[in-house]
């Protein structure tokens, strides 16, 4: 029973990350593995420990420990409640209490399940139920939901050297740049790390600024680009510009995507020499793709008019829009090189890790002082960097999205073809979407599959989006299949 107790009282030197367990978690791991049974031990604990949400202390726990030892519980459950104890000792209640107590309610908090734990591309909650995760934390864990290597390399890192400012010359950050060359497009050699992808976005554009010596950017509609300042305000849904009077801007203008005439006439009406766009644009549009006859389009107008373009890959690189081996970036499966490129997301394999990367000519417009970073291309970051690139090339992952796609889409028209409701099934890699009618269908299927073993909380309007991790395999994308295919039977 001594590895019950460890899992009730934290050992610091051990853990250090964990509190002691409460009663109410206690309760509710009986009865996540017990069900009805759990009542009668529920009644014996309660008289000996604290109040449901105060952490026991140590005579408790050997109290709890010694119950358990004695009440004659099936190996199997008894191992099954170590483990759920293991992973958390804060209860479902208490942590979607705390959230909505204490967070500002930037975003509606998913409180139908709280995750505890990752294998691969499926994650664990606190009720110890397994899910086939499909948003991969909106395209950040592409690698999946936890990876041993990583740990161990964060935590040599951690060990050695913590942190570090951006402008210090470190061996972490030189390990990556021996390494990350083979997988970036032509040219774009120049780096300047950030931490999330809305702040590179701000610092992509101040690089364009300083480089074109304008301040006109000519942006897209259905486009995002995140949430920080700069970043949404060249973001088009006007309801996250409005707020903070970033709605009527003097200096952003927004062109009909996959529209080459309204982005030349913008440009000659309001002489911007900057254009940021998605290849795909993903959250307000529902993974809509850029056709290829916009781009070539769009690139020969740059070079017409000398336009910078900004290529905002944040959510689509790394292998997630691949349309044949090697397109590790968008722009690359449509046979162009953008002036600056902004990515993140599955950079550091969950780690948050950012960056511009951009020309040679185009980087010598900054100038010392014009930015600076504390964290940007911290030793952590670049050791993420380093090892999940360097898994993304060994796993073959552009490989494998060219072939798990063409089977989800496959799956998609067949759907299509056997329900009415569903239509438009498309994107790029695996960035895809379908529509199912109406806002009100994807949330209902959205809770069927999550009853049937499927996490999928992505949508824009009536399109179910799906970005699984970019490992997903043969039977995985199968077994997804199957359940969308049930849960939208059941409507």
């Amino acid at each position: 029973m001594e590895r019950l107790k460890k899992a009730l009282i934290y050992d610091r030197a051990v853990h250090p990350e964990r509190t002691n367990a409460t009663p109410e978690r206690i309760f509710e791991v009986l009865e996540n593995v017990l069900g009805e049974k759990a009542r009668a031990h529920k009644e014996h604990l309660q008289a000996q420990l604290p109040s449901l949400r105060s952490p026991i202390n140590e005579s408790q726990a050997q109290f709890v420990a010694d119950y358990l030892d004695k009440a004659l519980l099936e190996r199997e459950a008894l191992q099954q409640i170590i483990e759920q104890l293991e992973l958390s000792e804060i209860s479902t209640a208490e942590a979607v209490e705390l959230h909505h107590r204490y967070k500002i309610p930037v975003s509606h908090p998913e409180e139908d399940i709280v995750p505890v734990k990752g294998d691969g591309c499926w994650i664990m909650d606190t009720k110890g139920t397994w899910y086939l995760d499909t948003d991969s934390n909106y395209s950040a864990t592409n690698l999946g939901m936890a990876n041993e290597e990583i740990a161990r390399g964060l935590y040599n890192q951690a060990s050695t050297l913590i942190s570090m400012k951006e402008d210090r010359i470190q061996i972490a950050r030189t390990r990556f740049l021996k390494e990350i060359h083979t997988m970036m497009p032509k040219g774009l050699t120049q780096f300047y790390w950030q931490n999330s992808g809305g702040e590179a976005v701000d610092k992509a554009l101040k690089i364009a600024k300083a480089y074109t010596g304008t301040t006109k950017v000519i942006a897209f509609k259905n486009s995002f680009h995140g949430r920080t300042h700069g970043a949404v305000a060249v973001t088009w849904n006007e309801k996250y510009r409005r707020p903070f009077g970033l709605h009527n801007l003097d200096w952003v203008f927004f062109a009909e995507f996959n529209n080459i005439d309204s982005v030349r006439n913008l440009v000659e009406k309001s002489g911007a020499k900057i254009i940021i766009l998605e290849m795909v644009q993903g959250e307000e549009a529902g993974n809509r793709p850029a056709t290829q006859e916009f781009v070539d389009a769009l690139w020969a107008l740059a070079k017409e008019k000398e336009l910078v373009i900004i290529d905002d890959e944040v959510q689509a690189g790394f292998g997630r829009t691949a349309v044949k081996k090697g397109d590790w970036f968008a722009c690359m499966s449509y046979n162009v090189v953008p002036d600056i490129m902004v990515i993140g997301k599955s950079f550091g394999g969950g780690y948050p890790v950012t960056a511009v990367v951009t020309k040679k000519e185009i980087s010598a417009a900054m100038q010392y002082g014009y930015d600076g970073s504390t964290f940007g291309g911290n030793p952590m970051a670049m050791t993420a960097a380093l090892i999940a690139t360097r898994q993304m090339r060994e796993r073959d992952v552009t490989g494998n999205v060219v072939e798990r796609a063409r089977q989800m889409m496959e799956g998609f028209k067949r759907l299509e073809n056997k329900y009415e409701i569903v239509s438009d099934p498309h994107g790029r890699g695996l960035m895809v979407a379908l529509s199912l009618g109406s806002p009100e269908n994807v949330a209902k299927v959205q809770k069927n599959l999550r009853q049937l073993g499927v996490k999928a909380s992505l949508s824009t309007g009536p399109y179910l989006r799906f970005l699984p991790p970019t490992v997903i395999s043969e039977g995985e994308v199968n077994f997804l299949l199957d359940k969308l295919d049930q849960a939208i039977a059941s409507l």
